[in-house]
């Protein structure tokens, strides 16, 4: 073994490592705190270990400092999928599921496939981030409110109706903050306006777009597509099965935004109209096409953003 593996399991509270160098692997576990970090950092180096390459699964929040402190130390750092992980430690035939098996596994993983480097978002990209996320998150609560005061008794409903006031202020604010973090920022900006000249992508979607994609970082609209989860996925066995569905493993909150924009885009953008057109006299069902028209808005957009100039229908046509 030439190099450094480190697999890293994520809880909340703490960090089940897996070292491998020398041909041999050690475990270790430590905070998930700044100190477990610096901890981390110190055992790496008493064993004099210059570099590694770390691994671990994109399994939300929790695993984004230590990854951007590894990152910032000069480690090589690579976030997987989780299926990735489960999918070779079934075709490992792998029975223990222990926090350390999994650092074990993960490092395994790391090793034999070699996954590509993860690099943090920009600074302002992941703070537009944190604030859709965040209205993402009041809205899911404002709508269940809503929907709670519909049935309430009378004795509650002045406090759901408080609740649901305040919500929508804060929704208000916190709009408001996004805008004026995009106009203080021209890149954005600049890339808000371009993305809001497709018909079909307003204002809120651009936003969300935005804050969870960082379209440069993509060598083509395929793999932004596939980020998206938006790629076909075909399956086929025998001469009776054959089936072709969205897959489905990509970041959920950008199929979400963009699930009514391609419904607006099937009725406003011709582009994409014609081409769910011909994919309806083809036989594709219903959602089928939705699907498709939302991969479509994709590659509009990541065309849009790579020659920086709005949409043209007629360069659209040939994305």
């Amino acid at each position: 073994m030439s190099k450094a593996i480190l697999g890293i399991d994520v809880a909340k509270k703490k960090l089940d490592v897996a070292l491998m160098f020398d041909q041999k692997t050690l475990v270790r576990k430590f905070a998930n705190s700044p100190v477990g970090f610096k901890l981390l950092g110190g055992w790496l180096a008493s064993l004099h270990i210059e570099q590694v390459h770390a691994c671990l699964e994109a399994t939300g929040v929790y695993g984004e400092a230590v990854a951007e402190y590894l990152h910032e130390k000069g480690h090589r750092v690579s976030v997987v999928n989780p299926l990735r992980i489960k999918g070779y430690a079934k075709s490992d035939l792998q029975r223990n599921k222990t926090d350390p098996a999994d650092a074990r596994t993960i490092a395994d993983f790391c090793l034999v496939k070699d996954p590509v480097p993860w690099h943090p978002l920009p600074a302002a990209v992941k703070h537009l981030q944190a604030l859709t996320r965040c209205i993402e998150a009041l809205e899911e609560i404002l709508t269940a409110e809503r929907n709670r005061l519909e049935a309430a008794p009378p004795s509650v409903r002045p406090s759901l109706k408080r609740i649901i006031k305040t919500l929508e202020t804060e929704i208000k604010d916190l709009q408001r903050l996004i805008k004026e973090h995009i106009d203080n920022h021209p890149d954005l900006k600049d890339q808000s306006d371009l993305l809001q000249s497709i018909p079909g992508i307003g204002a809120k979607t651009a936003q969300v777009l935005l804050g969870e994609l960082e379209f440069a970082a993509f060598p083509s609209a395929r793999s932004l597509a596939a980020q998206a989860g938006v790629t076909p996925h075909q399956f086929q066995s025998g001469t009776s099965i054959n089936r072709t569905r969205s897959s489905k493993l990509g970041n959920g909150r950008l199929r979400k935004a963009l699930y009514f924009p391609a419904i607006t885009a099937l009725k406003y953008n011709e582009i994409v109209k014609t081409f769910a057109s011909r994919l309806s006299h083809n036989g594709k069902a219903p959602m089928q096409v939705i699907c498709a028209a939302m991969r479509k808005l994709l590659h509009i957009a990541f065309g849009v953003l790579k020659n920086n100039r709005p949409y043209d229908p007629n360069l659209a046509s040939s994305v």
